[in-house]
């Protein structure tokens, strides 16, 4: 028979064996990614210039600001440009915080009409996140 200290020892090591498990089955919030369209990025403010979800034909560049927060950092994320469901233009990019605006741009030719897409990978290719816009 365990005496009442035995027994003590006893839940507390089963508790905090408990407690271990559930600590390291925990794991490290997503990532979340805002991505917004716009005419230009202002290079003093880092703001985003005529945002908007949708464009004019004749268009000549739209830009893709990204704000990401929660990567791992140094690491890197690529913007991949979408037509149509036709990829367009990829864009590699470099982050080095947890919280990060970063952004890329394409030129546009006047017949690029149609809706477009902006998927942002993380540095697997996983999708971290995408939006789209539509050029009328």
């Amino acid at each position: 028979m365990m005496n009442v200290l035995g027994k003590l020892g006893l839940c507390l090591a089963l508790t905090l064996l408990m407690f271990a498990s559930v600590t390291v089955a925990q794991e490290a919030p997503a990532p979340s990614v805002d991505i917004a369209f716009g005419m230009d990025i202002d290079r003093e403010t880092r703001e985003l210039v005529g945002e908007t979800a949708a464009f004019s034909a004749g268009i000549e560049r739209i830009t893709c600001l990204t704000r990401l927060k929660g990567l791992e950092a140094p690491t890197s994320v690529t913007h991949v440009w979408y037509r149509d469901g036709k990829t367009m233009a990829r864009v590699d990019l470099n982050v080095a915080s947890s919280n990060w605006r970063t952004w890329s741009s394409k030129r546009l030719l006047p017949d690029w009409t149609g809706h477009w897409e902006v998927k942002v990978l993380d540095s697997d290719g996983r999708v971290l996140g995408a939006a789209g816009f539509d050029v009328q």
